[in-house]
């Protein structure tokens, strides 16, 4: 076989599968969407207090 192999299409079961894979990494129950949140809620405690007592 050559360096580059030939892909052959996914089953729609392994379509499935993959995405269901991909949604359970993305989104806000993953670790990468709960650390977003959480910098995300950090900055805007960081706003409100500066909006309500200044520098």
């Amino acid at each position: 076989m050559s360096l580059i192999q030939q892909r052959t299409p996914l089953s729609h079961e392994e379509e499935f599968r993959y995405a269901k894979l991909a949604m359970e990494w993305y989104g806000w129950g993953s670790p990468i969407g709960l650390g977003i949140l959480l910098v995300s809620l950090a900055a805007a405690a960081v706003l409100v207090r500066i909006a309500l007592y200044g520098f």
